[in-house]
């Protein structure tokens, strides 16, 4: 079984587009393998800043035979009553073609029809390889796309070569006029020249040969290495951002990293804005001691071999030095005056084109954060520090510094805010309430904070939504999925008991527009549908996300617990139990149903078994909903599944009688509405159809006694 290798060959690939690109590719090829019925072995993928790469061991050089059953005209019009074919079954089987004689017939519905048994012979890999291939590489997304010379291609990046071998045998794949071959690329600078390449378990140790590492973990685990030993030869440790190493990682096919040094009085400036202008701007790693203050040097990655790292590291410190020049200058332009004092600026600051000024959206976030301190019933020393906080919350937008660097908004303002002697709580309530910032960022750690951000985010999302500007596809421009996921760690963070409805119509009424309840109605659903991804890739299933949803309204903190306790309780035995008797009961219900059980009209002892039981757990799963304990409401719950397996043994529910029928209709929905304080029980997917972990195991199945009990 030969190894398939499969290479694009590009013009410098954007890093923060070659590992989305790579996942789109193995998934592509993958399916691809599938519908094509071409069994292979594991995959790996390739990425480098000029190339797009896998290799896939173990593929089959045949297709898998295939039998399919094709039904035909019903058999009473394909055979007369001796049993011979009719013209129609002739017909039929001329078009799969068979002889007619190989016609047989099935019993479909309980019809019986004619039926073309056809088998479908294996054709070659080889053959049917290149069109599915070239599809999956035409099919990539990128955030974004160019075209190239004469052609209608779309691409991150001009296509220059294309690899294609299965086995030594060249597929021939064709992508944007650009025919596949067995030649490949070196490093620009290090080895650029085309090399050929025998077959797929060669592929990495011919570009090794030619200047290239092409496999990213290598990659990584170089820069690591050399920053880590450079790092201490000054007696330091590399700062190594996650995103940073990474865009290098993919920004780079020969890593090397170097040390550089700046002189030490800039460290009198404040440390994350020596680290924002090394990591942010310079894409530098920062150096710092055994108690994490920073030292003069900086540790920078070039593309290339050690050779003139002399001249290299000359270059980069001029340009280090520059910059901080910079920065030290804005920063000792802007501490002239207090904080507050940039506060009119804020005027002339626009937000967005229909949304005003920043300074419109701060009067909003000290009116929403009094709104807030109201309804939390806030004592009187966090109420000031969050007013305050909000006051000057946007000041430094307006700064020297943030203009020149704005990755420091908020960062600058708890600077600028401790330097003015503001309390602590309202310093790093300035620096939190952005965050999360990116996706390895941490919600805010304090209360003041994390209450800031939450009105902050609170009224962006109302503005940009209530003008119309909610996002679609990727494309986020104001950051709106970014600013729903903080309000969704925040309220669990805080444990905040706190409806996302109100909160945002407080929010809306600050803007003074009249907007319609259906901005709000989008708010609370964009922020649930962030809600419902969070517990999902927290390993929930998300029909029993979906479950808890159903049942929670704008109460975040109640969904998120109630699918937590779900899947918990979702692996015992008891749940089968616990779903049998919701579906039993929910799905017999229909509008026949009295408005309230009679209990005058009971007939048999099960009816007051049942009423009583539901009147008893509908006050104990209620109690412990109260309390926020929505395991405990789930097991409460069990006592239920008695009551209702019983009346279903010994009642006629559909009794002839129309008042005995809705009284226990009534009596059922008193039921299923007790089940449906703690989830909607109809949304949990049952049996076979239930749905997979992230791990790919099934959680327990509820057997067959679902579908005896239906």
């Amino acid at each position: 079984m030969p190894d398939l290798l499969l290479e694009i060959g590009t013009e410098e690939l954007p890093p923060h587009d070659i590992a989305p690109a790579l996942e789109q590719l193995a998934e592509g090829t993958r399916a691809a393998f599938a519908a094509l019925r071409i069994d292979a072995g594991p995959l790996r993928t390739y990425g480098a800043p000029r190339r797009l790469a896998l290799v896939c061991t173990g593929v089959a050089s045949r297709q898998r035979p295939m039998v399919r059953e094709v039904r035909g005209p019903a058999a009473r019009a394909a055979f007369d009553a001796e049993g011979h074919p009719t013209q129609a079954a002739i017909g039929f089987a001329r078009g799969q073609g068979i002889p007619v004689e190989r016609l047989q017939t099935r019993e479909v519905e309980g019809k019986r029809y004619a039926v073309a048994v056809v088998k479908e012979g294996g054709r070659s890999s080889a053959q049917v390889l290149p069109e599915a291939l070239a599809a999956v590489v035409v099919r990539l997304s990128f955030s974004k796309t160019m075209r190239w010379g004469d052609g209608d291609a779309r691409f991150a990046r001009p296509i220059r070569w294309i690899v294609a071998l299965l086995g030594r045998a060249v597929l021939r794949v064709e992508v944007a006029g650009v025919q596949a071959g067995r030649t490949t690329r070196g490093h620009r600078t290090l080895g650029g020249g085309p090399r050929p390449v025998p077959g797929a378990q060669a592929y990495a140790r011919v570009l090794k040969s030619c200047g290239v590492i092409v496999d990213s973990g290598e990659r990584r685990r170089v820069i690591v290495v050399q920053a880590t030993t450079l790092a201490k030869q000054v007696a330091g440790m590399p700062v190594l951002d996650p995103l940073l190493l990474h865009e290098l990682v993919m920004g780079t096919e020969h890593p090397q990293v170097l040390r550089g040094a700046f002189d030490r009085e800039f460290l009198a400036l404040p440390g994350p804005v020596l680290v924002t202008v090394m990591q942010h701007h310079q894409k530098y790693f920062a150096v710092e001691d055994g108690r994490r203050q920073l030292l003069p040097y900086f540790l920078a990655v070039r593309d290339g071999d050690d050779r003139h790292l002399a001249t290299v590291r000359q270059g980069h410190e001029w340009v280090l030095r520059a910059r901080l020049a910079d920065a030290r200058f804005f920063f000792q332009e802007d501490h002239r005056r207090r904080l507050e004092d940039y506060l009119p600026r804020l005027d002339g600051l626009l937000l967005q084109a229909q949304l005003g000024t920043m300074a419109e959206k701060t009067r909003r976030l000290v009116t929403l954060s009094r709104h807030v301190s109201g309804l939390l019933l806030l004592d009187g020393r966090s109420t000031e520090a969050l007013l305050r906080a909000a006051t000057l919350s946007k000041a430094d937008l307006v700064t020297k510094m943030v203009g020149e660097f704005p990755e420091l908004q908020g960062v600058i303002g708890q600077i600028y805010a401790e330097l003015d002697g503001e309390p602590p709580e309202v310093a790093r309530a300035i620096g939190e309430h952005y965050r999360p910032t990116r996706s390895d960022d941490a919600a805010p750690k304090t209360q003041v904070g994390a209450l800031l951000g939450l009105v902050d985010k609170v009224d962006t999302l109302v503005g940009v939504i209530g003008v119309g500007l909610v996002p679609t596809g990727s494309q986020d421009p104001y950051g709106l999925r970014r600013a729903a996921q903080g309000i969704v760690e925040i309220i669990q963070m805080l444990r905040l008991r706190i409806p996302l409805r109100a909160l945002a119509e407080a929010a809306a009424a600050g803007y003074g527009r009249t907007w319609g309840p259906e901005v709000i109605d989008v708010l609370v659903d964009f922020v649930r549908q962030r809600l419902r991804a969070v517990l999902i890739d927290q390993g929930i299933r998300y029909d029993l996300v979906d479950a808890a949803l159903a049942v929670s309204g704008d109460d975040l903190l109640a969904a998120a617990g109630r699918a937590q306790a779900l899947s918990a309780f979702a692996v015992r035995p008891e749940f089968v139990r616990l779903y049998v008797a919701y579906d039993r009961a929910s799905r017999i219900l229909s509008t026949e149903a009295a408005p309230h059980v009679d209990p005058e009209k009971f007939e048999v002892p099960a009816e007051h078994r049942l009423h009583e039981a539901a009147m008893r757990v509908s006050s104990r799963v209620r109690a412990a909903i109260a309390s926020g304990d929505y395991l405990l409401a789930m097991e409460e719950l069990m006592p239920l599944t008695e009551p209702v397996d019983r009346i279903f043994d010994d009642v006629l529910i559909m009794a002839p009688q129309p008042a005995v029928r809705a009284n226990r209709l009534a009596l059922l929905r008193l039921a299923v509405d007790v089940f449906r304080l703690v989830a909607d029980f109809s949304k949990v997917v049952a049996g076979d159809d239930q749905p997979r972990t992230a791990n790919g195991e099934r959680h327990a199945r509820i057997t067959k006694r679902v579908q005896a009990a239906r």
